[in-house]
């Protein structure tokens, strides 16, 4: 029998504020999969009879599972392991990263580095990648859309939430429970909004992940963002998620300025953050959970 061992790496993961006390790294979620649901279930389609999740990282040593990271997830990594790697042994990748070991970490005898598919699940943008990959063929179902609502794309909606007259979608779109959307706002590309949220009058959302519990209501912009639980937009705040010069956004990870790979990234913000009407967050910024803004501020 086939085991494997989600495992979870603190030094790797650098997804904070997206990530956190509130919402642990194996718990953060889009469209209702989990970051452990979603490699449990790649890990099984790739062969495994068994996955058990980090939280079990203590239980049955002795089980001979596979440990697999979350962070530089490969199935093919763990499969490669479990097949033909022999002895006590792990598997890195070029950069040295760790992606699959058997045996007592302590106790390896053999570190190999080949070259695996890996799915990087390091930095806050990589969820935004994640979330593209999960939500990607989503099909969509009913709910309470009310006549004057434009579905020109897909959108599950969750239970008790409603989609009013004038709401455009064009895209992915995944509404959690008891979320109210519209009148009057746009969301394109793929969109995940958690439980009990709130998109309202003349509000835009592009590429963008929202947590439990947070409204924005009114007159407001988000782009290529990650919103945690429980944010208030002010009206009028904007996420803006495009430099003038169009150059290669950077974004504070682990303490250091991190080049992304992307021309389009708006802000990560953290859990009960409070923006005043018209804030004006710029391009790549990181909003630390609890921030509080003036009207009319600009978030640098």
């Amino acid at each position: 029998m086939r085991i494997a061992r989600l495992i979870y790496i603190p030094e790797r993961d650098l997804t904070f504020p997206a990530t956190g006390p509130e919402r642990p790294f194996h718990a953060f979620s889009v469209a209702g999969t989990s970051i452990g649901a979603y490699c449990a279930l790649q890990l099984r389609e790739a062969g495994f009879e068994a996955v058990l999740g980090p939280e079990e990282e203590e239980r049955g040593s002795g089980d001979g599972a596979v440990e697999v990271s979350m962070h530089d997830f490969s199935p093919e990594a763990a499969v490669w392991l479990a097949d033909y790697g022999l002895g006590e042994c792990e598997l890195r990748n070029a950069e040295g990263c760790f992606l699959a070991g058997k045996g007592a970490p302590g106790v390896r005898r053999s570190s190999l580095k080949r070259d695996m598919a890996v799915e990087r699940l390091v930095y806050p943008w990589d969820l935004l990648d994640w979330q593209e990959r999960v939500m990607r063929g989503m099909e969509g179902d009913g709910g309470f859309i009310k006549d004057g609502a434009h579905v020109m794309g897909t959108l599950r909606l969750g239970r008790d939430s409603a989609v009013l007259p004038g709401v455009v979608v064009e895209g992915c779109v995944w509404v959690g429970d008891g979320c109210r959307v519209g009148p009057n706002c746009y969301l394109r590309g793929y969109v995940s909004l958690g439980d009990r949220c709130v998109v309202g009058q003349g509000v835009e959302l592009k590429n963008c992940i929202v947590g439990d519990g947070t409204f924005i209501s009114h007159l407001s912009y988000a782009g290529d963002s990650i919103i945690g639980n429980d944010v208030n937009f002010g009206a009028g705040t904007v996420c803006s998620n495009f430099r003038h010069d169009g150059a290669e956004q950077r974004m504070m990870a682990g303490g250091r300025l991190v080049e992304t790979g992307r021309n389009k990234l708006g802000a990560v913000i953290g859990d009960h953050v409070r923006f005043g009407a018209n804030t004006v967050v710029l391009p790549g910024r990181v909003v630390s959970p609890g921030t509080w803004t003036m009207p009319g501020e600009v978030f640098r």
